[in-house]
């Protein structure tokens, strides 16, 4: 290692630390930061299927096909 690689080394961490004593200091707004960024991605990760959609996915599943998620329908 050269001087140079060990400088930027030593700045890496002097940054990583300096940023956890941000955090540190304001652990609240990056709670509310995360809770409003879950808040928001809710809906996306539980959207559901209309109720005929999901009967067909289940009488397929029953029959021993497979479900395409990306085109709606069984493939036997």
């Amino acid at each position: 290692m050269n001087w140079l690689e060990i400088a930027a080394i030593i700045i890496l961490l002097l940054g990583i630390g300096a940023g956890g004593f941000l955090v540190a200091q304001r652990p609240s707004f990056w709670l509310g930061l995360i809770t409003v960024t879950i808040k928001a991605a809710i809906p996306a990760i539980l959207k559901r299927n209309p109720l005929d959609v999901e009967e067909r996915m289940n009488d397929c599943i029953r029959s021993g096909g497979q479900w395409d998620n990306f085109r709606k329908r069984c493939k036997r």
